[in-house]
């Protein structure tokens, strides 16, 4: 007998058995995958699409504004919802006044309906008001800007899109 016989007593032979580190490395994989997926989309939306132009129903509210006494400007603004929930966003500077009016544009008035209980519920936002696929919102007005906020709510309320 062979010393290495004694001491290493005879090993059985390799069944190849499947690799446990292949299938958590393709996990993984995935996994990293979808995260980067995810969040590209969500820089995209946020960041890098273009800002949405003002819609027509955007220029006419903000006409009719003009002829309710409210003198307006409207400007874009970067959303960031996907267009099957907000089609564009838009704000209007009031001349001599520091708080913005927000709008935004809906797909259609279900979506708009929708939209509007999900900002009633947000912090800092005056009573939103909807007007067909319209909604607006007076962010962070106070106590100090109730007649404006009456007359901008008036001025919405009586809004009938011509587009």
């Amino acid at each position: 007998m062979r010393i290495n016989q004694l001491r290493f007593p005879a090993t059985r032979p390799r069944v190849a058995q499947p690799n446990r580190y292949v299938s958590m490395r393709l996990a993984l994989a995935l996994i990293a995958a979808s995260v980067l997926l995810l969040s590209g989309e969500w820089v995209y939306r946020c960041a890098l699409r273009p800002i949405d132009p003002l819609t027509p129903d955007v220029l006419a509210l903000a006409e009719h504004f003009r002829n309710s006494g409210i003198d307006v400007h409207p400007y874009a603004v970067r959303h960031g919802y996907r267009h099957s929930v907000v089609t564009a966003a838009a704000a209007f500077q009031i001349r001599g006044f520091p708080l913005p009016v927000d709008i935004e544009v809906c797909p259609d008035t279900v979506a708009a309906t929708a939209r509007l209980a999900h900002v009633t519920g947000s912090r800092g936002s005056e009573v939103p008001m909807q007007n067909g696929r319209l909604v607006m919102y007076l962010v962070e007005w106070g106590d100090d800007t109730v007649d404006m906020a009456r007359r901008v709510r008036t001025a919405f309320a009586s809004f009938h899109d011509q587009t």
